[in-house]
Formats: C-alpha cells, sequence, structure tokens
C-alpha cells in the first residue's frame, strides 16, 4: 500500500516537529532514518516495502546488516542507521527491564538482558561471558564461542586467560538454548560445577551460569539434590 501526502507539512520530518514521535507510523519513523529513497522509490515507499518485507518491528529488530545490506535501495549508510537504531532501542529494553526487577547485582544483571534479548531468535548456540571488577561493575562482556543447533564447546582456558588478563574478580556465563527450553541439561550442570572450581582456584567469584530462551532467564545449578532443581527462572 502506498501512501501519498497533500502538503509538505504531512511529511514524517515535519510532522515530528510539529506533532511529536509518538504520532508516527513505523513506516515513517523507518523512512526518516532513512532519509532519502531510491531511483523510482521514494523514501516512505522504501520505508514501507521494508516493514513489509520483514513482518513489523519484530522481524527487523531479527534483521542483521547483511541482509538489509540485501535489499534494493539500501547501502552502507542506510544499513548501518537502521541497525544501530534497533540496537539501541534493544539496550534501552534490557536497562529498563533490569532497572524495573530491582536487582542488586543490576551492574551485570542488565547485560544478561542485553544479551539475552539480542540471543532470542538466533538459530544456533552461542556463550557469552561478563567480567567484573572488585566492586561488581562490568569490566566487559563478549560472546566468546559459538555452534550449531546442538550446542556450542567452551574453550575453558580461553575464558581463564581472559579473565586473568582482565584482572577480573568475578566471572558469568550465559548461553542460549535455540529449541526454546529453559531447562538445564546434564552438560550445563557439570559444566557449571567444572568452571565454579576452576575460577574458584584462581581466587576469582563465579558469578553464575545462565540459561536464555526466547527472552527467558534462568540460572543454572549445580547437580539437584533428590527433588530439588537444577535451574532456576528469573
Amino acid at each position: 500500500m502506498r501512501l501519498a501526502f497533500s502538503s509538505r507539512t504531512e511529511l514524517p520530518r515535519e510532522r515530528i516537529e510539529r506533532l511529536g514521535p509518538q504520532v508516527l507510523s513505523l513506516a515513517e519513523i523507518i523512512a526518516i532514518l532513512l532519509r532519502t529513497g531510491d531511483r523510482g522509490k521514494n523514501v516512505l515507499d522504501l520505508a514501507s516495502s521494508l516493514v513489509e518485507e520483514f513482518g513489523g518491528l519484530q522481524g527487523l529488530s531479527r534483521t542483521s546488516f547483511r541482509e538489509f545490506m540485501e535489499i534494493g535501495g539500501l547501502g552502507r549508510a542506510k544499513a548501518a542507521s537502521l541497525v544501530a537504531a534497533l540496537e539501541l532501542a534493544r539496550r534501552l529494553y534490557a536497562e529498563e527491564k533490569a532497572a524495573e526487577e530491582g536487582d542488586p547485582r543490576e551492574s551485570f544483571r542488565s547485560r544478561l538482558a542485553r544479551w539475552s534479548a539480542n540471543l532470542a531468535d538466533e538459530p544456533r548456540e552461542f556463550i557469552v561471558a561478563v567480567f567484573t571488577d572488585r566492586r561488581g561493575k562490568v569490566i566487559e562482556d563478549d560472546m566468546i564461542s559459538w555452534g550449531g543447533l546442538d550446542g556450542a564447546v567452551l574453550d575453558l582456558k580461553f575464558l581463564l586467560r581472559r579473565a586473568v588478563r582482565l584482572d577480573a574478580q568475578g566471572v558469568l556465563l550465559l548461553h542460549n538454548h535455540p529449541d526454546g527450553s529453559l531447562n538445564a541439561s546434564v552438560e550445563d550442570r557439570l559444566l557449571t560445577e567444572h568452571v565454579e572450581r576452576k575460577l574458584e582456584a584462581l581466587g576469582m567469584d563465579f558469578l553464575g551460569h545462565f540459561i536464555t530462551a526466547g527472552g527467558g532467564l534462568a540460572e543454572v545449578r549445580g547437580r539437584p539434590t533428590e527433588g530439588g532443581r537444577s535451574c532456576e527462572s528469573w
């Protein structure tokens, strides 16, 4: 569906100035980010086609830079603007979610929420490590391993070497389950115990091992006692 405007005051940039961003449609907001159209297609038509192609905001949020680049009419600058704007939205959502829950470990909880949002629709498994200082502030967080549908392998030597080089006091791990399950496997529990022992030997705190799936989070516990649980949802 094409949209037409009867006057200059109805163009997206003028509407946002006159009425505020809340009145704009998704296509109009995308049009402002794109700034210009392409041959034979004005900027609003281009924005509308993107919204239709990717199925709205949720679909756009899962689209990579490379996928945007494959769309006719989008160059590097336009693709970068879209990816950056969507990343800002994800980060804001993650920080607001962490703040609402009032977790005392918010210094790294917000990072967990952000990674959880980023990995919500990933078809492959990834492992993320977060390193904190003695005051619990995040020094660095990074994706340290990735695999396929069936799992990813943690390079423990690399993890420990990274922690030592950063002079980290605390380390936590996060990995996603592409199948949507927040249940910990036997391997997840054994890995949790093993990493905790290795970090303890280095005088570092193990802040936890977490699973994310579909935007949810659960903390992996060690081997459950009889009748106990091995995974606790947040």
